[in-house]
């Protein structure tokens, strides 16, 4: 930064003072252990123009407080700790600091932005030597009246998905190959062979719909069995259908689970694919399921095979049939255009509103001429023949 100079003391050690146990956090989708964090200790000294010469230390569910000032207690109880799934950010409240200079009807306190991805970027003054690789430390810390706000990195615990315990998803495409599962999800997770790749792959485990078919069927359902206290019905959003490879293949959506719908043990809903391919090659194709942030969304996915199969475009259109097309329309075209023109313009009626009728005629009557001698020269030879066969029976004789 250029207008300050910043110092980090990072100590991660798990101490005891003014420390306590991280809590668990949990949202409808997702859940986070943070108890190995517990007691991580974090030291700042801040130079910056917005709050200089002030030093910051922050015990990780523990306390928070400066050289100057007590900035409160982390409670730990319930939602204590928030998650924004936008910002990948969770959030901690510090509360009952002191309650010197100004601060006397209300204690001081701290608010703690923890970002799991680094430094947000519309922080003013920050420290840049603060990442991913130096984490856990602190971007920036100030005070703003009688609440401090602190900005920090940690590499947060990886998140545990909440499934949809008995949501199943069926295919009944044909095409792929026999040792794939045809239970793409069950309870809510996807099966292997139909998780998200980084580049399109024909790998023998892996599902892929040849180019031959064109178009794949999926059943949404709910399992007839003990759910463990989860409701037997579930709702769920529209699909989310798209590939990484839009200039080789597009992918539409069809059946009753287009628009989302309501799915239990006795009534089900079909989503229908449509493969268009533009190109050959081998296309990524996404499917991701939502019930409106209750649970884990479902998110599963296949290779398409473009141009190798008949139902491919490539596959489809000979080249020489497309020349021939293309031709005949334009010709088709002009002649259409000419005969208009012939009539509204030129004021032509019957035949001659044609465009090139007297070539037409020309070449009819060419070919009238040529078949007419091709016709005598056919007759000559017949009664040479015919000649030729009595004088030989005369001889015979």
């Amino acid at each position: 930064m250029a207008r300050s100079r910043l110092f980090v003391i990072v100590l991660a050690a798990l101490l005891g003072l003014g420390a306590a146990t991280c809590p668990r956090v949990k949202t409808n989708m997702e859940s986070w252990d943070w108890s190995p964090l517990s007691g991580v200790q974090v030291q700042f000294t801040n130079t910056t123009a917005t709050d200089g010469n002030s030093e910051w230390t922050v015990h990780l569910c523990g306390s928070v407080y400066s050289n100057m000032h007590d900035y409160g207690s982390f409670s730990g109880g319930a939602g204590s700790i928030k998650f924004h799934q936008p910002s990948d950010t969770f959030y901690m409240m510090f509360e009952d600091g002191d309650k010197g200079q100004g601060c006397e009807a209300d204690a001081r306190q701290s608010d703690v932005y923890i970002h799991c991805q680094g430094c947000p970027s519309y922080l003013d003054e920050y420290n840049s030597a603060c990442t991913l690789q130096s984490a856990p430390c602190i971007c920036a810390a100030y005070d703003t009246g009688c609440i401090g706000e602190v900005h920090m990195v940690v590499n947060c615990p990886v998140g545990i998905p909440n499934y949809r315990k008995g949501f199943d998803v069926y295919d009944a495409s044909t095409g792929i190959e026999e040792d794939i599962s045809k239970v793409v999800i069950k309870d809510g997770e996807v099966m292997p062979g139909w998780t998200d790749e980084d580049v399109p792959s024909v790998a023998h485990e892996r599902a892929v719909i040849p180019g031959d078919v064109n178009s794949a069927t999926f059943y949404l359902m709910m399992a007839d069995e003990d759910l463990q206290g989860h409701p037997a019905q579930q709702e769920v959003d529209a699909p989310d259908v798209f590939t990484d490879q839009p200039h080789i293949l597009a992918v539409t959506m069809s059946g009753t689970a287009a628009n989302g719908g309501l799915v239990d043990p006795s009534e089900m809903l079909m989503l229908q694919l449509d493969f268009h391919c533009y190109q050959t090659g081998l296309a990524d194709v996404h499917v991701e399921i939502s019930f409106a942030n209750a649970y884990y969304p479902c998110d599963f996915a296949f290779t398409y095979e473009c141009g190798m199969g008949e139902g491919a475009l490539g596959d489809k259109s000979d080249p020489l049939s497309v020349l021939f097309m293309v031709t005949f329309l334009l010709i088709v075209a002009v002649c259409v255009m000419g005969c208009a023109y012939n009539y509204t313009v030129q004021h032509k009626r019957g035949e001659d509103i044609v465009p090139g009728i007297e070539y037409i005629h020309m070449a009819k009557d060419m070919a009238e001429t040529v078949m007419n001698q091709r016709g005598t020269s056919i007759s000559g030879m017949s009664m040479s023949r015919a000649a030729a066969d009595s004088s030989e029976g005369y001889q015979a004789l």
